[in-house]
C-alpha cells in the first residue's frame, strides 16, 4: 500500500501541464432551390437536396469529425502526456433561395422555417464543439502511465467514448424534436 502510494505521490511530482490546444473548422454547403410559390417549397427541397437517408431525403444535416493528436513523453519511468491537439470539422449543409425567387411570401415563409432548420443544425454542430473540448480535457487531465502504449491506450479510449456519448446525443435530440419539426423546420 504504502509502495502505491509513493508511486502515486512520484506521478504527482513528475507532471507537468499539458500544452494542449482546440482547432475549429465550420464550413457551409448549400444547394439552391428555386420554388415560384410557397407551395412549391417542399417539392424543391425534397427534390434538391443532396442529405438521402434510406428512401427519403432530409432538409438540412450536419456532420462533424474530430480527431486528436498528441505527443507523449518518458521520465522518470513514466510515460507522459507532453501535447495535445483536438481538432473539431463541422459542415451544415443547408437550403437556400435562388436569386431569381422574387415571390415576397416565397421567401418570407422559406426564411422563417431556413432560421429554424439552420438553428436546429447549429445545436447538432454544438454537440460536435462540446464533444471536442470534452476529449480536450479529459485528455489532457490523464495522468501519466507505466507504459507510453497503456497510456495511447487510455487517451484513444477517452476519445472514441466521448464522440459516442454525443453521437448519441445527436441522435437523442433528433428523436426529441423529431428531426427539427416540434422546432418549426417543417414545410407543409
Amino acid at each position: 500500500m504504502l509502495k502505491i502510494f509513493c508511486q502515486l505521490c512520484l506521478l504527482l511530482l513528475i507532471s507537468f501541464p499539458v500544452a494542449a490546444e482546440i482547432i475549429e473548422t465550420i464550413e457551409y454547403k448549400y444547394y439552391v432551390i428555386s420554388p415560384h410559390s410557397p407551395h412549391e417549397i417542399k417539392p424543391e427541397l425534397m427534390s434538391r437536396s443532396p442529405i438521402r437517408a434510406g428512401n427519403g431525403s432530409f432538409n438540412g444535416h450536419t456532420d462533424w469529425y474530430i480527431d486528436w493528436r498528441y505527443q507523449t513523453t518518458r521520465q522518470h519511468g513514466y510515460c507522459q502526456l507532453m501535447s495535445n491537439t483536438t481538432t473539431v470539422r463541422i459542415i451544415y449543409t443547408l437550403p437556400a433561395l435562388s436569386k431569381y425567387v422574387s415571390d415576397i411570401q416565397t421567401i418570407k415563409i422559406f426564411n422563417k422555417f431556413n432560421t429554424a432548420l439552420t438553428k436546429h443544425e447549429m445545436n447538432h454542430g454544438n454537440n460536435g464543439l462540446t464533444a471536442a473540448r470534452d476529449i480536450e480535457k479529459a485528455i489532457s487531465e490523464i495522468p501519466a502511465h507505466k507504459s507510453c502504449h497503456a497510456l495511447t491506450r487510455s487517451i484513444d479510449s477517452i476519445g472514441k467514448s466521448l464522440v459516442q456519448k454525443y453521437i448519441r446525443a445527436d441522435k437523442e435530440y433528433d428523436r426529441a424534436t423529431q428531426n427539427g419539426h416540434t422546432e418549426g423546420a417543417v414545410i407543409f
